[in-house]
């Protein structure tokens, strides 16, 4: 992250300078030291030879030995830092300019004023010196004669010059440009160059920064492929400095893919980006510019290596090295901020050690709830040595803050990364002078209001805030603690309105999980904050959670939107919205980079590369806003309007959205057309916590064949209690306020509801709480449950047209290849053709990847009886095992690109379909959630293994049942399928009432 090129672009300037002369000195017959030289060898065809191009020349002479006198003046001023060498290198290569010397000797000329405004502003930092550098490096690129041996160095020299500026302004078009600079001069750079080493290491580079500042893993992949490779052609060549330079390199790109994974704790990679580290460290010299790098680059990866796996060594290492570091970089130097801000990240993880918070740093403390976090951090006493080491660790902090100018690259970060040390210190050790409350109020604010930070620090920047002023809401009382929850509010809301950009479609669905993963509960808080409020606020609360929850779900669903009546009035945004839909959901490419040989696009079938993908995503940006300023589409793609949603929703049936959070739980109940509140004082968050890790855990035992009977009946009994507190905690009361007292009278159908649960609260069946043997204190007994993940989801699905005709696929796998038979899946499939036609069913090796996904968008109801793995337990997002899954997973990306108009009902019989990610519980990112996505208003799932057997029984009594309903024959679709599935799960209840893990998995998600 801090590391960045100093020396390392001296180095590479030098020896892109070395070649242009010499490639230039080779065209003229001569070498730089004026003996003759061999032909020139290049990655080109050789350009034809002109009048000019004849050895010997005068003017020419003349013109190459005086850019020879300016290039050896430039490399005199990176030695000696004397202006009076640069300025004369500048006089030299003018002259050169304003002679009439030919395309290549005018290229050469102004490479090397492109070069002294390079130096010149890394050495005194203005702005007006890297402006004309890439300026006059791009003329040097147009000035050079197509195929000229010089020009890849010339387009090297302009890609740092780039990068350069980029960092100081953070401008994409810059970072653009230079990957393409860069990829242009390998590609005429043959493969057994030696400077090919040196290209690769910039190429992975650009790649790199790219990754970092969009949080874009394909980009980032690329450039550790790109520096595997450069690392790899250095050892076969013996460059003892690409060596170096290509292994510290690759040991922070290693340190940023570790940053990222899913599993922190495998410390495997991070292992081996300290060997690199260590290794480009060992062979570099303590007088070497590079050295002060590889110090801080082994600094930073140690520091991750400690947080890994707690070993206290890798800690007293990293703290050791980062001293080396910054005590061997002069104030003057250009990478001293990346030094500083190294410095101040080893102080801060010492500090956190020694007082035993090492939760502040550690990346699974963000599964925490802010209160919960706070709590845990405020509450510890410090002694006086911590204190010391606190205060040190935000002096360190100051000091690299201050080091940093607005604009530059590592701004925000170092930024943060002060204001957290702040806000830190205020809660340990009492309010100081710089960490006065309004101190860091105004900070945060600051922040988290600057356009020119990253959005995730923005987010961060926000949220810490509105914790500030919570904080605040605790110590008072009366007005006073309602103005604090105000502002509160309002820190939340700016970082609720950010939060989509998490979620830009310019990144892969990956980095998108894990961009909103870093903001859980965000929603859940805002909400609970207005429902704090005196008097409550509940409007505000159903807005910030549909805003906040569902974010990736919501774009899914923004591309299927309608625009008939857009395409009436302006045709050409209508199709362009459609193309760029389509294009967008193509499948992801693994990598960055376009493929060498572009294949046709037409029809999708192509996968979308990373850098195509951010074309696409800031096209997609530019239409949104042309028919957003279009009169009478200001609101396309905006969130609905609350007032709106609670009048909608509670209009065809009930609604409640369980919201559960350290400020307070509560349900948000529509019902009717009106919206209320109902604090629920029996749910506390950290006892939901250790409540449903219980019960995630008591699954387990109770499901598995492994265990003692007496261990599974213990856990089955321990599932029933927990099933009772949900009763009494959550179910009970919400089903009272709507009015369920009680089971339905005279064998009338329980009336319908829809449950919106959040966070922990999701991997709990609402629909089967309740009291054993109690009659009528249950929710099967009382209501007709479906699932829903936003109100908003349920609207739009709510709109879907029923299809005028039905037809049925069924998918069937009682043989998986390496899977556990299914013995009843095939009868499944039979018994399902007793009561409605199937039109097509695919068995044995006919159910597969590709057979499937051609299937589904032909027919509206499909049934599928195979094994799954969940998206809590695969990489993949969750995927349906087919017969070729060893080769080809069916994913949750897979289903959800689908576009199926007429899809209605899915019926998903397979384990833990609906269970997703902790980090994830708010945004549906589970195999349920896919379908639905795709098009099915309707979904049969799980939540959690199912029994073969049972699953059996459960889908034989749902089509006995769904097919008998008068909207079944009267060709109104699946309307009864919410209905059809509460009968045959009461039917397996009756059975088994002591084993709901046997009937209480099924739930039905949808409309």
């Amino acid at each position: 992250m801090f590391g960045r090129r100093g020396g390392k672009r001296r180095r590479a300037k030098r020896r892109e300078e070395e070649e242009a002369l010499a490639a230039l000195m080779a065209l003229f017959g001569t070498g730089p030291d004026g003996r003759p030289a061999g032909p020139p060898n290049f990655g080109g065809p050789t350009p034809p030879a002109g009048p000019f191009r004849t050895p010997g020349s005068g003017s020419s002479d003349e013109a190459i030995e005086t850019i020879g006198r300016g290039e050896q003046l430039h490399e005199m001023f990176d030695v000696t830092h004397e202006p009076r060498h640069l300025d004369e290198a500048v006089r030299l290569f003018t002259r050169v300019l304003r002679t009439a010397a030919p395309g290549e000797l005018r290229a050469a000329a102004l490479n090397g004023l492109g070069k002294c405004g390079w130096s010149r502003y890394e050495r005194f930092g203005r702005r007006a010196d890297i402006d004309q550098a890439v300026a006059h490096l791009r003329d040097a690129v147009a000035a050079a004669p197509p195929y000229h041996p010089m020009v890849p160095a010339c387009r090297a020299n302009l890609t740092g010059a780039l990068v350069t500026r980029w960092s100081a302004a953070t401008g994409p078009a810059d970072l653009d440009e230079a990957i393409e600079e860069i990829r242009t001069a390998l590609r005429y750079t043959p493969s057994g160059d030696p400077i090919r080493v040196s290209r690769l290491n910039t190429l992975a580079s650009v790649l790199k920064s790219k990754a970092e500042a969009y949080q874009d893993s394909t980009a980032l992949g690329e450039a550790i492929r790109t520096l595997e490779e450069s690392l790899s052609l250095a050892r076969a060549g013996g460059q003892r400095g690409g060596v170096t330079m290509a292994a510290s390199n690759l040991a922070e790109a290693l340190r940023m893919h570790h940053a990222w994974a899913r599993d922190k704790k495998d410390a495997r990679t991070l292992a081996r980006a300290a060997d690199l580290a260590r290794e480009a460290l060992a062979g570099t010299a303590q007088t070497h510019p590079t050295w002060a790098r590889f110090q801080s680059n082994l600094s930073l990866v140690l520091q991750d290596l400690y947080r890994a796996r707690g070993d206290l060594r890798d800690l007293t290492a990293a703290v050791s090295a980062s001293r080396s570091a910054l005590a061997a970089t002069p104030r003057s130097h250009p990478n001293r901020v990346e030094r500083l801000a190294a410095h101040a990240a080893a102080t801060r993880a010492e500090f956190e050690h020694a007082a035993g918070l090492r939760h502040l740093s550690d990346p699974d403390a963000l599964l925490m709830p802010l209160p919960e976090f706070l709590k845990l951090t405020f509450s510890q006493g410090l002694s006086k040595e911590n204190r010391d080491r606190l205060r040190a660790s935000v002096r360190a902090a100051e000091e690299a803050a201050a080091a940093t100018p607005p604009g530059h690259v590592m701004h925000g970060i170092i930024q943060t990364h002060l204001t957290s040390a702040r806000f830190a210190e205020a809660g340990l050790s009492g309010a100081s002078r710089s960490t006065s409350p309004r101190r860091l109020a105004d900070d945060l604010d600051s922040s988290a209001h600057d356009t020119t930070l990253a959005v995730r620090l923005r987010v961060y920047a926000a949220r810490l805030l509105a914790a500030l002023w919570m904080l605040k809401a605790m110590s008072e009382s009366g007005a006073r603690a309602h103005r604090a929850r105000q502002k509160a509010q309002t820190a939340f809301d700016l970082a609720l309105e950010l939060m989509p950009r998490l979620s830009t479609q310019s990144l892969p669905r990956g980095d998108r999980e894990r961009q909103l993963g870093q903001s859980v509960g965000l929603a859940r808080d805002a909400a609970a904050c207005s429902l704090s409020l005196l008097p409550p606020d509940p409007y505000a609360a159903l807005r910030q959670l549909e805003q906040g929850r569902g974010v990736m779900l919501g774009q899914a669903l923004d591309a299927r939107t309608d625009v008939t009546e857009l395409r009436a009035r302006h045709p050409r945004l209508a199709d362009r919205y459609e193309e760029l839909c389509r294009e967008l959901d193509r499948p992801e490419a693994a990598g960055f980079s376009p493929p060498p040989l572009a294949a046709d696009v037409s029809h999708g079938a192509v996968p979308l590369p990373g850098e195509e993908r951010h074309a696409l995503a800031a096209q997609w940006d530019d239409l949104i806003r042309t028919v957003r300023d279009t009169p009478g589409f200001s609101d396309f793609l905006q969130p609905p309007d609350p007032v709106r949603m609670a009048a909608e929703a509670g209009a065809h049936g009930a609604v409640a959205v369980i919201n559960v959070s350290a400020l307070g739980c509560h349900a948000l109940l529509l019902q009717h057309g009106r919206l209320r509140s109902l604090p629920l004082p029996r749910v506390h968050y950290d006892d939901l916590l250790r409540r449903s890790g219980a019960f995630t855990e008591n699954l387990r035992k109770a499901t598995g064949t492994g265990l003692p009977l007496t261990e599974q009946a213990a856990a089955q009994q321990d599932i029933v209690r927990t099933l009772a507190w949900l009763w009494e905690a959550v179910a009970e009361p919400v089903l009272d306020v709507l009015g369920f007292t009680g089971a339905p009278l005279d064998g009338r159908t329980p009336p319908r509801m829809w449950w919106v649960p959040t966070g922990p609260l999701t991997v709990l069946p609402l629909h089967a709480a309740g009291l054993p043997a109690t009659p009528g204190a249950n929710t099967l007994d009382r209501v007709v449950s479906s699932y829903t993940t936003t109100v908003r989801e349920l609207l739009r699905a709510r709109t879907r047209p029923s299809s005028p005709t039905r037809r049925t696929l069924a998918v069937a796998l009682r043989h998986t290849p390496g899977a556990a038979e299914l013995g009843r899946a095939e009868s499944e499939a039979r018994a399902l053709a007793q009561h409605l036609p199937v039109e097509l069913t695919l068995t044995g090796p006919r159910a597969n990847h590709r057979s499937v996904l051609d299937a589904l968008p032909r027919h509206t109801w499909a049934h599928i009886a195979c094994h799954a793995v969940s998206a809590a337990d695969a990489d993949s997002g969750g995927h349906l095992l087919l017969h070729d899954h060893a080769e080809h997973l069916l994913t949750t990306a897979d289903i959800a690109r689908l576009r199926l108009d007429r899809a209605e009902l899915a019926y998903l019989s397979a384990c833990d379909t609906l269970r997703g990610r902790a980090a994830l519980a708010d945004e549906a990112m589970h195999i349920t959630g896919a379908f639905h996505t795709a098009g099915f208003t309707q979904v049969i799932g799980t939540l959690w293994p199912v029994d073969d057997e049972e699953a059996a029984e459960i889908a034989h009594h749902f089509y006995a049942h769904v097919t008998t309903d008068p909207a079944f024959s009267s060709g109104s679709g699946a309307v009864g399928a919410a209905h059809a599935l509460h009968e045959a799960v009461r039917a397996r209840r009756e059975q088994n009432p002591d084993t709901p893990t046997l009937w209480g998995a099924h739930v039905h998600y949808g409309a």
